[in-house]
């Protein structure tokens, strides 16, 4: 499978952006990895996509304030399958609740 991962991450990443409900886009990929990829790919995305024989695999992360956050995830990983052209492909969302800043 020859494509460009870091042009689909940032596809997904707009994706993701538009879904009513994602408060907030986190890094999918750890600190130490999203320094190599700075360094060797220059690539800035906040999502992760590899692809491999058995198809495409994405990891998504994103902060939901006021909506259902299973609800929300559900559509994120339907919009990174649409990306990714692959109804099949493995998707991971990870939510993040984001809850209001009390007042002191």
């Amino acid at each position: 499978m020859s494509v460009d991962t870091a042009e689909l991450a940032a596809r997904i990443d707009a994706a993701v952006r538009e879904v009513p409900g994602v408060s907030e886009l986190y890094f999918a990929a750890p600190l130490p990895a999203r320094l190599w990829r700075v360094a060797v790919d220059r690539a800035e995305t906040f999502s992760t996509v590899s692809a491999g024989d058995e198809g495409y695999e994405a990891t998504v992360s994103i902060g939901v304030a006021r909506d259902r956050a299973d609800a929300v995830a559900r559509v994120v990983a339907a919009r990174v399958r649409d990306v990714l052209g692959d109804p099949a492909a493995r998707v991971t969302v990870r939510v993040s609740r984001i809850s209001p800043a009390e007042r002191a």
